[in-house]
């Protein structure tokens, strides 16, 4: 985890930054860990600090919870409940805050999830999700200072993380979950504007030289390589599987499908991002620990 603060004070609204500090104050309580996911983490990381505009707005919180049962996770949100800062739907993981019209959507990962890192919501237990990457994402967590008046500070994944989890959570629930192919090109597309240019200027000129110099695609191999450095063995495993399916025209191209949605398999935008998806690949390839 990082532990350098990045002062985003001011920028988010009000609202939404006191829905997240009386969720926090509540976690806190309970000694439970957790940390922004989705569309607001993107928002967070790409508007609010780097001032790259998000591809659409989000008015939803996404939050990801560590904690070893569905009793203690029905603790933190009874609490909540209780407190009048949230109200229940008909969705065990979705809730509606009470002093900002936000939907806040909780997911549990952690001990719940056991060695499948799969968990299935009770009562029913019909809706599966896959927690994989989740564990990664909060140890390489950045530190977000939200507001200096009253004090908010959260944790947010990485770029590296936050790609990871999209890429994850599309081939989990495909094909319901078009957005996360939608973030994940916008993150492919904009990592190099993220302070990334530079530093391949740096430290990584062989990068761009085998590149010709194209920043953009030697930073998504570079993005590939954090991928596969914060990855566990069997996280990386699935992503790999899933990255070698979906730029395999055999395989129908999906991912591609939803990420430029309307467009041709011949046309440009089609084949810059297959490009990317394939330098993204070979990034993670290249840095994988060896078997």
């Amino acid at each position: 985890m990082n532990n350098i603060s990045i002062d985003i004070s001011g920028r988010i609204d009000p609202g939404r930054v006191s829905v997240l500090g009386s969720i926090k104050e509540v976690a806190e309580e309970l000694d439970i860990h957790f940390f922004v996911v989705g569309a607001f983490a993107r928002d967070v990381i790409f508007e609010h600090i780097h001032r790259i505009p998000a591809p659409r707005v989000t008015e939803d919180i996404d939050i990801g919870v560590e904690v070893a049962s569905w009793e203690e996770f029905q603790r933190l949100t009874g609490s909540l409940i209780d407190r009048g800062l949230l109200t229940a739907t008909k969705s065990p993981h979705r809730f509606i805050a009470s002093s900002f019209a936000a939907v806040v959507d909780i997911v549990p990962y952690g001990g719940i999830s056991g060695e499948t890192k799969r968990i299935s919501w009770p009562p029913d237990h019909d809706m599966i999700m896959s927690m994989l990457g989740f564990e990664e994402a909060y140890q390489s967590a950045l530190k977000v200072n939200l507001s200096s008046d009253p004090p908010l500070e959260i944790l947010v994944p990485s770029v590296p993380a936050l790609a990871l989890l999209k890429i994850i959570s599309w081939a989990d629930a495909y094909p319901r979950r078009e957005r996360d192919a939608h973030d994940l090109l916008f993150i492919l597309e904009n990592y190099d504007a993220t302070g990334v240019e530079a530093k391949l200027y740096e430290s990584h000129v062989p990068l761009l030289t085998e590149e010709e110099f194209d920043s953009r695609l030697a930073s998504v191999r570079l993005l590939g390589r954090d991928i596969a450095q914060l990855g566990s063995p069997e996280t990386l495993k699935t992503v790999e599987e899933i990255l070698i399916r979906e730029t395999d025209e055999e395989h129908g191209f999906r991912m591609l499908s939803n990420m430029v949605k309307g467009a041709s398999f011949q046309g440009t935008k089609f084949e810059a991002a297959l490009q990317l998806l394939k330098k993204l690949l070979q990034g993670i390839q290249e840095e994988k620990p060896r078997e």
